[in-house]
């Protein structure tokens, strides 16, 4: 498969100590490219408080996906069922450390550019529970774009 274009749609749900917040929910155009189980998702996301603007590249290889957010803050991430991943996660205030455990790691792309991320993990910042998140996104080729 060349590049395609696609239209996603990502959502993300978190939970904490027994309480879920209101789902996020982005619906966006962006890039496919690959082939056999190798792939890359390229899409922008607006920063709600700042507006700016950030380039998500989720890459889907050998049963792992790994995430990279460029910008200010940018942070990548590797979710690899039932291995933990840790980073630094840059904010304003400055960096923290992260891990994150994914319990889920799915993702399926068929021949015609359609397919999805699934997504579940613990996180911890500073070595402390954070959450258990959610995070969903499906894409189809987008005819019109």
């Amino acid at each position: 498969m060349k590049r395609r274009k696609v239209l996603l749609t990502v959502t993300g749900v978190t939970s904490d100590f027994g309480e879920t917040d209101d789902a996020m929910r982005l619906i966006t155009t962006g890039t496919l490219t690959g082939e056999n189980n190798k792939w890359k998702l390229r899409y922008e996301e607006n920063q709600p408080d700042t507006k700016e603007k950030r380039k998500v590249t989720m890459t889907m290889d050998d049963g792992v996906v790994t995430m990279a957010r460029d910008g200010s803050w940018g942070t990548n991430m590797v979710f690899r069922q039932g291995r933990r991943f840790e980073t630094n996660y840059n904010t304003p205030f400055g960096a923290f450390g992260m891990g994150i455990f994914p319990t889920q790691v799915d993702y399926k792309v068929d021949e015609s550019g359609d397919g999805e991320i699934a997504l579940k993990y613990q996180l911890d910042i500073q070595g402390q529970f954070t959450s258990v998140n959610d995070l969903k996104i499906s894409f189809s080729a987008n005819k019109q774009a």
